[in-house]
């Protein structure tokens, strides 16, 4: 056995650490109590590895939470970018992408809950990086918006913008009580998420 692989399973850790491991830990661990609290030691002890040995895995911590957020983000625009590049009215694919929206964050809530709300803790070409990532989530429904204007589905806001963003909000608070084994299933929370933005831009 190597001494890379020694220390990999130190500390009584059954198997092999590998950098998807470390993300899984990372992600419970910022998500139950905030990324500044959690350092490399809690990080290395719940991995079950030397403090050293994280280094031969990942960066640094802060690197780490970039990989977070990123792919956090990248795990709703995946979905939603075909959904926004379908056709049918705007009202529609709004109503469509917000029910994808809830069903990403129904598997994904520990990181999504990281990504919306601690990725403001990034610092330098760290952060541009997250802020152009999550500029391409944004533009995602504020297309949905326009094209709802422009099709008459949609409400002529005179600040599109703050519509989108209202959105986005609803969205990102989500984390905060939504439930994936609560009563209402991410699509029925999705489609009374929908009612409220769809009223509220509604023609008619």
């Amino acid at each position: 056995m190597t001494r890379k692989a020694a220390s990999s399973r130190s500390a009584g850790h059954p198997n092999p650490v590998t950098p998807d491991i470390i993300k899984d830990v990372a992600i419970r661990l910022f998500s139950e109590r905030g990324y500044p609290v959690i350092g490399m030691r809690d990080l290395s002890e719940a991995v079950g590895i030397l403090p050293g040995s994280l280094y031969a895995h990942i960066e640094s911590k802060e690197k780490l939470l970039l990989d977070i957020v990123t792919s956090g983000v990248q795990n709703f625009t995946e979905v939603i970018a075909p959904i926004v590049e379908s056709d049918g009215p705007a009202d529609q694919r709004l109503r469509q992408a917000i029910r994808a929206h809830m069903r990403v964050l129904a598997v994904t809530l520990d990181q999504t809950r990281v990504t919306f709300h601690q990725w403001h803790y990034l610092t330098n070409s760290n952060l541009e990086q997250m802020v152009a990532v999550r500029g391409d989530y944004e533009n995602l429904f504020s297309c949905l918006v326009a094209e709802g204007i422009d099709d008459g589905t949609l409400l002529g806001a005179s600040r599109p913008k703050v519509s989108t963003l209202s959105i986005i909000g609803v969205l990102g608070s989500a984390t905060e009580w939504f439930s994936p084994t609560g009563s209402a299933s991410a699509d029925e929370i999705g489609d009374s998420i929908a009612d409220v933005v769809t009223l509220g831009l509604a023609t008619r």
